[in-house]
């Protein structure tokens, strides 16, 4: 009789064993979740006012410290000239032309084009220019296609210019700048890669005239800037015709007292702002 009593309740007792099992198994796949929920929330409004929140703090202490940053420019008198679309077989020229007039300047550039002209880049660190990111493709259709699209350009970019020079640079110029094509959520994501966007205060426009006419309007423009107490951030490319007539802006430059200065990691880049602009590009 005992042995048959301790029988029925070992049984009993590996029952509930089992029931308990079975429980906590049951438990673990009402827990378990796939990564569609957590896609699917990057989208919600939820994550969308996190966005928001996020780029107005982040926006709120860029002009801080934008502002800091003019006051010390001002006293220098310091001026930024920056290059895109580079680097190129004329970049050479380009360099010989700045140091010729002692002069530095920042180079946003091309992946590919870097991976092409290796050697100009290797210049360009040697001599202390600046160097920065502008996209592998130069592809509007492409670096804007999705959130995600600028951050993955960037990102190669920087490993292709680190592999080159052995040097990481977070400051980037999205082709046509960041007005309207770069979204609060694709900006959101540069930061997050840390990643400073640059763009100007005054365009030469020497894309558009292509002669001698793009030096005074950006004589012209520079004096704006000057007379609005703003540090001129000077947008160029790297192509020929503005390396023609180059030197005749770099004598105003010189002539002014200006200080050429490169931009660097450290500093707070001056942005476009958003402020309901910016929409996809589908």
């Amino acid at each position: 009789m005992i042995l048959l009593l301790t029988g029925l309740v070992g049984n009993d007792k590996m029952n509930a064993a089992k029931e308990n099992d079975t429980n906590i198994e049951n438990s673990h796949e009402m827990l378990s979740f796939s990564s569609e929920p957590v896609l699917a929330f990057s989208d919600s409004t939820l994550s969308q006012s996190i966005i928001d929140r996020e780029n107005k703090k982040r926006e709120s202490a860029r002009k801080k410290e934008v502002e800091k940053q003019n006051k010390i420019d001002q006293q220098e008198k310091a001026i930024y000239l920056t290059f895109d679309d580079g680097p190129s077989d004329i970049s050479g020229q380009l360099l010989d032309v700045l140091d010729k007039y002692q002069m530095k300047a920042t180079f946003f550039m091309v992946g590919l084009k870097i991976k092409e002209h290796p050697e100009v880049v290797k210049r360009m660190h040697k001599e202390g220019f600046g160097l920065g990111l502008h996209s592998i493709t130069h592809d509007v259709g492409k670096v804007y296609s999705s959130k995600s699209s600028p951050s993955e350009e960037m990102i190669e970019n920087r490993e292709i210019l680190e592999n080159i020079i052995g040097v990481r640079s977070n400051i980037v110029r999205l082709p046509y700048g960041s007005i309207p094509y770069l979204t609060e959520a694709m900006r959101y994501l540069l930061d997050q890669n840390d990643f400073k966007v640059w763009d100007w205060n005054v365009d030469s426009l020497d894309w558009k005239f292509k002669n001698e006419r793009y030096v005074q309007h950006t004589i012209q423009e520079i004096k704006n800037m000057e007379q609005a107490g703003e540090t001129p951030v000077v947008l160029l490319h790297d192509k020929q015709e503005t390396i023609k007539h180059l030197p005749k802006l770099l004598s105003f430059i010189k002539k002014q007292g200006y200080k050429t200065e490169i931009l660097t990691n450290d500093m707070a880049p001056l942005t476009f702002s958003c402020n309901g602009r910016c929409h996809t590009i589908h």
